[in-house]
């Protein structure tokens, strides 16, 4: 039986490979399941009310990115809630219409990088061909996460001073209200 022992160590068995390579593979790929990524996209939430506050169920809901020409639509659920997710940035056109209410539309709405971006809406009592236009761009105040953040363009990353190496999460020191992690993902 000891002689046995020695053998398999020195030459251990296809099978007892295959069986350990699978356990580092299942370990690997199971990971950390609670890892978030950051989103690369927006998303547009809102409730749909009519005048006299109630929810308006299986309403159309139609957004239009207006350099593109993307267009993603969703329907109400029964709260009159509406959320289009994994959009891409950019300004959008919302289009709102239901049979027996005025279509709502308002321009310039705004979907940023990781944002959520809430658009609620008051439909009012009207013929379908009644079509009421809302030309104003939509606070950024995001209530829907506790998140703060602030975006840089491009020219203006371009044009900051940053420590050897270009280090961009050096960057992030010159945003008001920042407090540094105490290990840099980007250090080696």
């Amino acid at each position: 039986m000891h002689s046995f022992l020695k053998t398999s160590e020195k030459h251990p068995s296809r099978h007892s490979l295959l069986t350990i390579l699978a356990i580092l593979a299942a370990a690997t790929i199971g990971g950390n399941p609670t890892a978030s990524a950051q989103v690369l996209n927006g998303s547009m939430v809102g409730n749909i009310k009519d005048s006299t506050g109630a929810s308006v169920p299986q309403v159309t809901v139609t957004v239009v990115n207006n350099e593109t020409n993307l267009t993603r639509q969703a329907v109400t659920d029964d709260a009159g809630g509406y959320n289009l997710t994994d959009i891409p940035t950019g300004s959008y056109s919302l289009r709102i219409s239901q049979k027996g209410f005025k279509t709502f539309e308002q321009t310039g709405v705004p979907v940023t990088l990781n944002a959520v971006t809430r658009v609620d809406v008051t439909l009012d009592v009207g013929d379908v061909s009644q079509t009421v236009t809302v030309a104003a761009e939509v606070a950024r105040l995001q209530t829907e996460t506790s998140e703060v953040h602030a975006d840089l363009a491009a020219k203006e990353l371009e044009n900051l001073p940053v420590p050897l190496g270009r280090n961009y999460q050096q960057i992030y020191r010159t945003l008001p209200g920042f407090s540094p992690p105490v290990n840099s993902h980007s250090i080696p």
